[in-house]
């Protein structure tokens, strides 16, 4: 199955990678596994929530020409994306270039900051193919991107170069408006697994009242009408799809926590893998806007544990066992989308999935 090659490059590598005798032979499974990833998704067609609405809305985004004669900021996309679409469209109608470039840009720079994070790269692509792949290439296009673009900003912000890091998050609020969230994140130093963090962890139970009365007072156009839209989106998720999301999104990082905590070992990402398990407690209040913020964090979880898997110190059963965890912790999740993922289609034979087409109509 299409899925299972990327799975099995990177199982490759995680065994492999101690034998390499240099970095090209490294190098060169990483750009193989990227390439195909960029490949497959970018010529699936049909396979996605997200992206079927993607191909649908494309419809109304006028062809780059068309669009500098208008306002920019008055289209339902953000900049970035608008302009994408609308060079894109400018050449061909189809919708996969799109998803080739979008996949390119957000799948490229993961793969930067995993071989610049990770003890052994093919251990923390491994775990991102499990937590993050099909959710960032097919469901948050737009949100993905930006989360990336983030990622590779990340470095500024560890080396205090606040002005281009500032500047450079520009370009992924450009893709995605959520993106502002990263203005806040250089003040996030301060979270410790403490009693005051437990206390705050309850109290973001509560947010929902303060969510609404922000949105009443602040008039930012479609930032509001956006905002407004998920705050109503808590009537709808009910507590199964809360309590569902707190096992894929909260108990990896908490997984994360209590086994550096174990195993007495020092991960720089602690105070992210703690604002990761926040925005968990903040979903069960406004579950689309903190379950949109965690997005920006969970990468870190990923590197987490990446590295504690692949820490010699730690015994092989243990290891194992944390793998394992982290397969069961996704189950939920997989087995609810994967009717949206499952079988794939690429455009070279586009035909539409009935049983897919199905659950796009009930769910939207």
């Amino acid at each position: 199955m299409e899925y299972l090659v990327p799975f099995l490059l990177a199982l490759t590598g995680m065994f492999l990678a101690p034998r390499f005798q240099s970095e090209a032979p490294k190098k060169t499974l990483v750009v193989v596994i990227l390439l195909y990833m960029i490949l497959l998704m970018g010529f699936r067609y049909r396979v996605g929530m997200d992206t079927m609405i993607y191909m649908k809305k494309m419809e109304e985004i006028p062809p780059i020409n068309v669009l500098m004669r208008q306002n920019i900021l008055d289209q339902v996309y953000e900049p970035a994306y608008l302009i994408i679409c609308s060079v894109c469209k400018y050449f061909t109608k189809e919708f996969w270039p799109i998803q080739m470039v979008m996949n390119t840009i957000m799948t490229t720079c993961v793969f930067i900051f995993l071989y610049r994070n990770c003890k052994n790269v093919f251990t923390g692509i491994f775990v991102f193919l499990l937590l993050q792949w099909l959710y960032y290439s097919t469901e948050i296009m737009r949100e993905s991107v930006a989360i990336s673009i983030f990622l590779l900003n990340y470095k500024n912000l560890e080396e205090k170069k606040w002005i281009r890091y500032y500047l450079f998050s520009l370009f992924s609020i450009s893709f995605h408006y959520s993106a502002a969230l990263v203005w806040f994140l250089p003040f996030v130093r301060f979270l410790k697994p403490n009693f005051a963090y437990i206390l705050f962890c309850i109290g973001m139970l509560a947010i929902t009242p303060i969510v609404e009365e922000f949105n009443k007072i602040v008039n930012i156009g479609i930032v509001t009408q956006k905002l407004r839209y998920y705050v109503d989106q808590a009537e709808i998720l009910n507590m199964n799809w809360r309590i569902a999301e707190m096992i894929k999104t909260g108990f990896p990082a908490i997984l994360a926590l209590v086994m550096y905590r174990y195993s007495h070992l020092e991960n720089k990402y602690t105070h992210l893998v703690l604002l990761q398990f926040l925005f968990c407690c903040g979903a069960f209040a406004v579950p689309v806007i903190f379950q949109r913020f965690s997005n920006y964090t969970s990468v870190f979880v990923t590197v987490s544990l990446a590295n504690y898997i692949g820490t010699r110190n730690v015994g092989v059963n243990l290891r194992a066992v944390v793998l394992g965890a982290i397969l069961m912790s996704q189950t939920i999740y997989y087995y609810s989308m994967w009717p949206t993922w499952y079988p794939y289609v690429s455009v070279f034979e586009p035909e539409k999935n009935p049983a897919r087409e199905e659950f796009f109509r009930i769910v939207w």
